[in-house]
């Protein structure tokens, strides 16, 4: 609702504290969301944060792809290939850190 305005001020950093929370917690559709966001991130910004975005897009995807989201992996696939080899070992690091805790 905040991200879209819906029923109040539109506010994304308030949106994107819930949806973390949500992507936290296991909800799949907000793991696909940060997933998306961290992916249309990665083409805006600089070399350095591109990198971290990567990272964090893939993890998010796969995530929601663990859990059967629709579209999650072919999401997760297409992230690979704008990926380092080091990005994809540091995004799978973090998957499994993710699960475990």
């Amino acid at each position: 609702m905040f991200a879209l305005g819906q029923g109040m001020e539109r506010n994304d950093s308030t949106a994107i504290m819930w949806i973390r929370r949500a992507a936290n917690g296991g909800d799949a559709g907000a793991q696909f969301n940060l997933g998306d966001r961290y992916g249309r991130a990665s083409v805006r910004g600089s070399e350095m944060d591109a990198g971290e975005s990567r990272v964090e897009s893939y993890k998010w995807f796969k995530l929601a792809a663990a859990q059967n989201y629709r579209d999650a992996l072919a999401r997760s696939d297409s992230a690979t290939l704008r990926m380092s080899r080091a990005e994809v070992i540091e995004g799978n690091r973090r998957v499994s850190t993710f699960i475990t805790t």
